[in-house]
């Protein structure tokens, strides 16, 4: 998998990590991938005019050639064609201000952006698919429409919601909800609902996936495998728990690390420059 990464222009950056370009497979090459809940969505553009994506866990086909894949909660399996795309990784707030979507919408779904959007994207997909061939035109059509965007989206404000998932970034996942709903500065039911609707997830669910990510680094990173360690360490409750919510979100516990197939989310994750968590 070749992947070259680039940042965003300064007025995005508050709302998007970094943009990919990726080639995944070889020519005509079908595949199996494995994908986990990272804590942000993704926009893809498909430079390839032929593609196919199978989803085995939601047993679904897409032919989404500029799609959006919203927060996932769970670990996926899909069955892809080889294929050149660009990547636009968002922070966990990010999706929301510069589409106008609620993100809970969208969750554990790859939805064609006209779809969302409107036919009036259509003017977009046809230059993209025009210059195909240079994904750096590709690249530059997408981030004008993107500052376009937040143009249109000025008025979405999601400052406390960014703040929100800092402070669950910062404290690793373990930030007790209560001492969430204080940091915030919003009630219980102000906080989950736009959190909900601005990330996508619940903050408890947001929680545990950053959690998830930064053990799932850990264990790529050390040698060590000492599952009492990393229990104590990511303050997780017993090694039952711990193994539990590895496979839930990873499709394989965590001695079968090694099993997993092409790992997509974990590619995307490294090259990202991420710590096995989405920037806020």
């Amino acid at each position: 998998m070749n992947t070259i990464v680039y940042l965003p222009h300064p007025l995005l950056q508050p709302y998007i990590q970094v943009y990919m370009h990726s080639n995944v497979g070889n020519q005509r090459q079908e595949m199996e991938l494995d994908l986990f809940p990272v804590g942000y969505g993704v926009l893809t553009f498909i430079l390839d005019e032929d593609h196919f994506l199978y989803n085995s866990e939601r047993k679904k086909y897409y032919n989404v050639r500029f799609n959006f894949t919203g927060q996932l909660d769970c670990h996926h399996h899909l069955t892809t064609s080889s294929a050149s795309m660009i990547y636009v990784l968002f922070k966990p707030f990010g999706a929301f201000k510069l589409l106008g979507i609620p993100q809970n919408l969208l969750l554990n779904e790859c939805t064609l952006i006209s779809d969302l959007l409107g036919n009036h994207i259509h003017a977009l997909c046809r230059k993209m698919e025009d210059h195909a061939l240079h994904p750096d035109t590709v690249l530059t059509l997408l981030e004008h429409w993107l500052i376009d965007q937040l143009r249109i989206n000025a008025s979405l404000n999601t400052d406390k919601i960014a703040h929100a998932c800092h402070e669950i970034v910062k404290h690793q996942g373990n930030l007790p909800i209560m001492n969430l709903y204080s940091l915030s500065n919003m009630s219980k039911s102000s906080l989950e609902q736009h959190f909900k609707e601005q990330v996508g997830l619940s903050p408890k669910t947001f929680s545990r996936v950053i959690r998830f990510n930064l053990v799932n680094k850990y264990l790529k990173d050390s040698a060590s495998s000492d599952w009492q360690e990393i229990i104590y360490r990511y303050g997780y409750f017993d090694q039952a728990h711990f193994i539990h919510e590895f496979k839930h979100f990873y499709g394989y516990t965590p001695s079968q690390v090694h099993r997993s197939l092409e790992n997509l989310s974990g590619h995307v994750t490294s090259l990202a420059g991420s710590t096995g968590r989405p920037s806020v």
